[in-house]
């Protein structure tokens, strides 16, 4: 972790080659992420239910995952993906979480 207030956590995430992160969404916080290093794929779909069209993020990218929108990070690329990631909202704690099978 980077830096942690109230109301707002400040991680890197580092995705490996071959690796992806669960699909997982949040209920009381939004994520703001920004790609550092690398590239990866975002597989996301709206709380209702949309499937957004998957999303590359390059170096320098940004991207918002809104509270409630499902969201997955996968690396298919040869070299590691970093991401700096900015948690906000009500609560920002790991417990906030809802993992999909």
């Amino acid at each position: 972790m980077l830096h942690e207030v109230p109301g707002c956590k400040v991680k890197e995430l580092t995705v490996e080659p071959g690796k992806s992160l669960s699909m997982q969404k949040h209920f009381k916080r939004s994520e703001f992420w920004l790609v550092t290093e690398g590239r990866c794929d975002l597989n996301s779909m709206m709380g209702n239910g949309y499937k957004l069209p998957v999303k590359t993020l390059t170096t320098h990218a940004n991207t918002f995952i809104p509270v409630g929108d499902w969201h997955q990070l996968t690396n298919p690329y040869d070299v590691p993906c970093r991401i700096v990631e900015i948690q906000y909202g009500e609560e920002c704690v790991e417990e906030d979480i809802l993992r999909r099978e």
